[in-house]
């Protein structure tokens, strides 16, 4: 193994480990204690945990999260490719072994000495906007080393290459299926705790839930967070060649004609992304301080140089 593909391994590994962390605080210290619920094989284990009232380390969230995702992860061996099956696996081993670490130790009785009110009452409005966006920052971390968070992001994959479906298509199939595992805990709830318990439940998990998809959806549109300059200039030629050597950006050549003087000219287009905006301006205005140039925002682009973090993997016969 050389010292670049160790590097890369551990960089892996360490991601790895970040986002388990992340989900094991959301669950264990946010979630439960407030009763909320965000779906998935993660939702179904933490409903078992507060239908149980699990104080022990055996009947935690910890054990029905590996406990639910041994078919999941028998599935992915076979199905999908080894190095990704071997860090989903990761990521669910090691999050079972920090909840339960986590019960053991009540870190969530501790924390909630300082998250709650003066009385003792939970905040459940603070710990379900706080354990959503914890939790949402999970699935992009494990996307960014072509992973997963197993659990309802498998069966999204497995949807999307069955039905032939765009992941987006997929990832929203996904969700509407944690609205319904918080719809059905709340019945279950009902029969269990009471009627205002599964009231509580559905709205607390419902803005939980919202709070962890955009926090999704804004760290995966920052990873490909790009724009479009257009500039029509008498200097184009050396306006594109500029935007290459300094922005290592490449650049296309439109033929146009100016509506209000009749003469041809050439636009330079050039995807950059947001950070480069400001040497972007800067360029522009040393070629050519008369060049007419706009911006306009990329919601997605999918190329060379720039990442694209959508849930798009190959099986094992694809690959």
């Amino acid at each position: 193994m050389t010292k670049q593909v160790f590097l890369h391994n551990l960089k892996e590994f360490c991601i790895i480990l970040v986002a388990t962390a992340l989900t094991a605080l959301s669950v264990e210290v946010f979630l439960i204690p407030a009763d909320v619920i965000v779906g998935g094989a993660i939702g179904v284990a933490s409903l078992l945990d507060i239908v149980l009232s699990a104080d022990s380390w055996y009947f935690s969230s910890g054990v029905w999260v590996f406990a639910l995702n041994i078919p999941i992860m028998i599935y992915c061996f076979v199905r999908y490719r080894r190095r990704f099956a071997v860090k989903t696996f990761l990521y669910v081993a090691f999050l079972s072994v920090e909840l339960i670490l986590l019960r053991i130790f009540n870190v969530s009785q501790f924390m909630g000495q300082f998250l709650n009110k003066s009385d003792g009452i939970t905040d459940k409005v603070m710990y379900a906007l706080l354990g959503g966006a914890l939790q949402g920052l999970a699935l992009p971390l494990m996307l960014s080393v072509n992973s997963s968070t197993g659990g309802s992001d498998i069966v999204g994959l497995i949807l999307q290459q069955r039905t032939k479906r765009s992941s987006r298509e997929s990832m929203r199939a996904v969700f509407i299926a944690n609205f319904i595992v918080i719809a059905l805990s709340a019945i279950v709830v009902n029969y269990v705790k009471g009627l205002q318990q599964a009231v509580d439940l559905i709205v607390y998990s419902v803005a939980g839930l919202f709070v962890c998809e955009i926090v999704q959806e804004f760290v995966f549109k920052g990873f490909s967070s790009a724009v479009e300059l257009e500039i029509t200039t008498d200097k184009a030629e050396e306006m594109a060649a500029r935007l290459r050597s300094e922005l290592k950006r490449g650049t296309t050549l439109i033929k146009v004609q100016g509506g209000y003087s009749h003469t041809d000219k050439l636009m330079v287009l050039c995807v950059v992304h947001k950070r480069q905006l400001t040497r972007a301006r800067r360029i522009i205005r040393e070629v050519d301080e008369t060049a007419f140039a706009y911006v306009e925002n990329v919601k997605e682009v999918i190329g060379k140089g720039f990442a694209n973090k959508e849930l798009e993997l190959q099986s094992e016969e694809d690959v």
